[in-house]
């Protein structure tokens, strides 16, 4: 049986996916398995998936209707005989040793999941294959050192690629299909459960930064997953206790709120949508108990409500004046505000 089964999602990727493919056979790991999943690709991808497997024992090509990438991995993941698991975009390629690196690391530090990270640009720049000596960091998955990398940008819970993982710990909580964003929903699980993460510095991933991948496209009704995504999280993170990570994560989830009421509303025209997200968002943040900072909800009510926004500020004025200077200020601030009214 293989060590590692490197599974790829495949759609729409004809322009890349032989470099892809290339990549993980340039591995200086020699123990891996490709699995290739033709999502009902509109275009010649799964015939290359089929002529690499008839020429290489170690790919297996299957094939879907078009479901989605999260159908696509849990398909992969269904067939998968390696004990780790490398997640791989169609569209992406891996350095040559990352296979390599990433299981030493797992293999001394005994830890469940290996990181590696990633290089994004739109070309692959000739630097991508210059590499330091090896080295690694085991970390301990706590919340003290989660929301320390959550404040440094460097938050290991947002893909699931350039990571070596555990196959039993992905089978735990596989991807919900049907959606998109649907790593960041998962991968945060499977950190809380692996306990430890070894982690390396080297950019052995290449993200190519595509502008007709899903989530980098116009705005579209499919990027209200991230709501669905980040509500997830919170959840997670309540449950578990981990307040200063549902903190931090509530701050991006009200962002991700205004975000999605001005793209439904001003690019893709639909009020009626943008009052959905915001009554849902309402009902979730009341369902959790999540409090909301003032600039949060302030934040909102300028995005949901910008007719609102005129009448709060007057009035917020008039309540900060009478809280730090009492009723006689608070009667003198409203004769202010009625002469300036007056023609």
């Amino acid at each position: 049986m293989p060590a590692i089964s490197v599974i790829v999602p495949v759609y729409k990727a004809e322009a890349y996916l032989e470099s892809c493919i290339q990549s993980v056979l340039n591995q200086t790991f020699p123990d891996w398995e490709l699995i290739l999943v033709d999502d009902g690709s509109p275009d010649c991808c799964g015939a290359l998936c089929d002529a690499y497997a008839q020429r290489d024992s170690r790919i297996r090509a299957l094939h879907q209707s078009n479901q989605g990438q999260a159908a696509a991995r849990n398909q992969g993941l269904s067939i998968a005989r390696g004990d780790w698991v490398s997640f791989v975009d169609s569209d992406d390629l891996i350095h040559p040793q990352m296979l390599q690196r990433l299981y030493q690391a797992v293999s001394e530090s005994g830890a469940p999941v290996s990181m590696c990270r990633m290089l994004e640009a739109a070309q692959l720049p000739e630097s991508f294959f210059s590499v330091d000596e090896p080295s690694w960091e085991t970390l301990t998955m706590d919340e003290k050192t989660l929301a320390a990398l959550y404040d440094r940008d460097e938050y290991p819970g947002w893909v699931a690629c350039a990571k070596l993982i555990r196959r039993e710990l992905i089978l735990s909580y596989p991807f919900r299909e049907g959606r998109v964003y649907e790593d960041n929903e998962a991968v945060c699980r499977w950190l809380y459960q692996a306990g430890r993460l070894a982690r390396l510095p080297d950019r052995l991933y290449f993200y190519r930064t595509n502008p007709e991948s899903t989530t980098k496209a116009a705005y579209s009704l499919k990027q209200l997953d991230y709501l669905w995504a980040l509500e997830s999280i919170l959840s997670f993170w309540g449950q578990v206790g981990y307040a200063s990570m549902r903190e931090r994560f509530a701050e991006r989830y009200v962002q991700a709120v205004s975000g999605a009421i001005r793209g439904t509303r001003q690019i893709l025209n639909r009020p009626d949508i943008a009052r959905k997200v915001e009554r849902s968002a309402r009902r979730f943040l009341k369902r959790e108990g999540i409090s909301l900072t003032k600039p949060q909800f302030e934040l909102l009510l300028d995005t949901a409500h910008p007719r609102l926004i005129c009448w709060y500020w007057p009035l917020e004025g008039c309540l900060r004046t009478f809280r730090e200077k009492g009723v006689r200020a608070l009667l003198g601030k409203i004769r202010e505000q009625l002469r300036g009214e007056r023609p």
